[in-house]
């Protein structure tokens, strides 16, 4: 029986790529959460109050649950159920980022890209490629890699 195998480009944004991400991103949660509710919101509008740090810790704990998934279950189970899980779970995330960055930019009076500031395009575009790899991940596109190996992706 054919081993199910993941395309490289996949397994190394899967178990790599987005871990570090969310790393530093968990570091930034719990060390510096007014630069992080910076790139939702500016501080001259809503700077950080004290009652907001546990918000942020709290993303650090989903968001190292996350990277847990990422680096250590997709590395132990080659099982593509357990791949598109995990995948389909985290598009929801993103998609829950952008339709959070598109309400505060709403709210804010900057919809239009001309007012967008510089982290407010790399979260953007950042977050969007990271979905459209999901999406292509859940959509068979890329396939598998190397000879014997059966397609799960």
């Amino acid at each position: 029986m054919t081993k199910p195998h993941v395309h490289t480009f996949y397994r190394a944004w899967f178990t790599w790529v987005d871990p570090i991400v969310l790393f530093f991103t968990i570091l930034a949660c719990i060390f510096t959460p007014a630069d992080v509710l910076n790139t939702v919101v500016p501080a001259d509008l809503a700077p950080l109050q004290r009652f907001h740090e546990c918000l942020f810790h709290q993303s650090a704990a989903l968001y190292a649950f996350m990277a847990i998934m990422f680096a250590v279950l997709l590395r132990a189970s080659p099982d593509p159920k357990v791949w598109r899980v995990v995948q389909a779970a985290t598009l929801l995330v993103d998609v829950a980022l952008l339709a959070t960055m598109y309400g505060a930019l709403k709210q804010q009076g900057r919809l239009e890209t001309t007012k967008w500031r510089g982290g407010d395009y790399f979260n953007f575009l950042f977050t969007v490629w990271v979905a459209v790899v999901r999406i292509a991940f859940l959509m068979g596109i890329g396939g598998a890699d190397g000879g014997n190996s059966k397609k799960i992706a």
